[in-house]
């Protein structure tokens, strides 16, 4: 009889522990989601240090003694809607955004 409730108990403590392996809080299946998890972050990681890169090539084109011309005329175009004397501008229901 003693062999038989021991029996018992180990079988019960084992799929006590294959239950948790596979569907608790850190089991294989959270470890799944947790995979995808980890697949979104690293692609926003990789528009967020895109962006970065982006921003600080326009820092290094707006820094005192090294301006960018050219990049000062098309922010001034984008932002500030500037046009030269004579210019005919066309205007769209779409508000372009320079990159």
């Amino acid at each position: 009889m003693v062999s038989r409730l021991e029996a018992l108990g180990l079988s019960l403590l084992v799929l006590y522990f294959a239950y948790h392996a596979f569907a608790g809080e850190k089991g294989l299946g959270r470890w799944s989601d947790a995979q995808l998890e980890l697949e979104d972050r690293k692609v926003e990681l990789a528009k967020i240090e895109t962006d970065i890169s982006r921003l600080r090539t326009d820092i290094r084109r707006l820094t005192p003694g090294s301006v960018d011309p050219d990049f000062v005329e098309a922010l001034a175009r984008d932002k500030l809607a500037f046009v030269y004397p004579n210019e005919i501008v066309l205007m769209t229901s779409e508000r372009s955004v320079a990159n």
